[in-house]
Order: C-alpha cells, then sequence, then structure tokens
C-alpha cells in the first residue's frame, strides 16, 4: 500500500462539498502515514499526518489489518502524537476502534498529548483510554522488552 508522506499543516474540519483550497493553487491532498511495532508487550501503531474524511478508510484498513495480525491477548496502542488534524470522521473511526478492540476482549490505549490536535476531540469514553505520552501506556502483563518499529 502506497501512502503519502505527512505534511505539517493544521486542516480545519469542512464539509462535503466545501471547497478547502483557495481558487489560484491546487488543493492537496490529506496525508496519513503509519508506523507499526511492538512496545513493552503491546502492539503500536502510529500514525503521523492528517486523520480527516479523506484518510479515514486507509487509516480504518490499517487499524483492522494491524489488530487482526496484533498478538493475543490483543494490546493495541495507536499512538496520535504527531496527528495534525483531525475531523469527525477520525474522532468516529477512534470510537469504533474501541469497540472493535473491546469486542476482540483486547486493550486499547491511544496515545494523545494535551495541546495535541485530537486531544480536544477526544469524548468521555475515548478519555478513558487515553494517555499523554506514550511512556505512560501500562506495560502489558508478562512484557519485558520493547521491540522495533517498522514503517508500512
Amino acid at each position: 500500500m502506497l501512502v503519502q508522506s505527512a505534511t505539517p499543516q493544521v486542516t480545519p474540519d469542512h464539509y462535503a462539498g466545501e471547497s478547502t483550497c483557495a481558487e489560484s493553487a491546487p488543493c492537496a491532498r490529506p496525508a496519513l502515514a503509519f508506523e507499526t511495532g511492538t512496545r513493552d508487550g503491546a502492539t503500536v501503531l502510529t500514525m503521523k499526518g492528517q486523520l480527516v474524511a479523506e484518510t479515514a478508510v486507509i487509516a480504518e484498513a490499517k487499524i483492522l489489518t494491524t489488530t487482526v495480525l496484533a498478538g493475543r491477548p490483543l494490546n493495541l496502542v495507536l499512538d496520535l502524537t504527531e496527528v495534525d488534524a483531525i475531523d469527525q470522521h477520525g474522532t468516529a473511526l477512534l470510537t469504533k476502534t474501541r469497540f472493535t478492540v473491546s469486542a476482540a476482549r483486547g486493550t486499547l490505549h491511544l496515545v494523545a498529548p494535551p495541546g495535541g490536535a485530537v486531544h480536544p476531540t477526544l469524548n468521555r469514553y475515548l478519555r478513558r483510554i487515553s494517555v499523554p505520552y506514550p511512556q505512560d501506556v501500562p506495560a502489558a502483563p508478562g512484557a519485558h522488552t520493547a521491540g522495533t518499529a517498522r514503517s508500512a
């Protein structure tokens, strides 16, 4: 799967049919990159870029693939530290992920630092499973070593 490199620009929420770029400038497509790895017995999926309507489908596919391929018991961490834009579609995807991991009898943690783009959009159910920094994620029972990351 090819993924465009992430750009550090914040994009405001927009509605279908509403243009988000100037008449004279071409529209840049939002980008979202992924990196997977393991840390303290958890599968970590790091997202970089914009988690918006245009990238939500590819993000959902990556999350579901990661969930299926992760070890059992499922302990999934979504590191959203480098997500620089999120809209209602991205927030809905996070909620959907929470229910998916719960249905698999797994554990989900969101890394969403205060002051980041994601933190203000978390609803009360997602706030319960969020931590401000990656090192704040509790280790899985029986975990003893940190793993390596690989790009996807």
